[in-house]
């Protein structure tokens, strides 16, 4: 459910800043952590009193969600089935 994703940079009195398709997230924290479903281009900035540098990376967050609905598609297909045949057997025997 959550992502955790961190910048380290090196030097004294450092303010991090971190973006997620261009819209501000926060600022101050070298790690920021992301709830699923979030993906796009992630950005994360470094400044101090001497200089500044920032790190694009496409960030895509793993399709879980895909795989949860097939197997409980296939669960309850197994379920109805084997409902049905009780149900089947039941009518057949009375």
């Amino acid at each position: 459910g959550v992502m955790r994703a961190s910048c380290s940079s090196e030097g004294d009195q450092l303010l991090y800043s971190w973006t997620l398709n261009g819209d501000p997230l926060m600022d101050g924290n070298s790690t920021i952590d992301l709830d699923e479903g979030n993906d796009g281009n992630i950005c994360c900035s470094v400044k101090n009193h001497v200089s500044h540098a920032q790190k694009i990376i496409r960030l895509v967050c793993p399709a879980v969600s895909v795989v949860f609905v097939l197997v409980w598609c296939f669960q309850l297909m197994v379920l109805l089935g084997l409902l049905g045949g009780f149900h089947i057997y039941m009518r057949h025997t009375s």
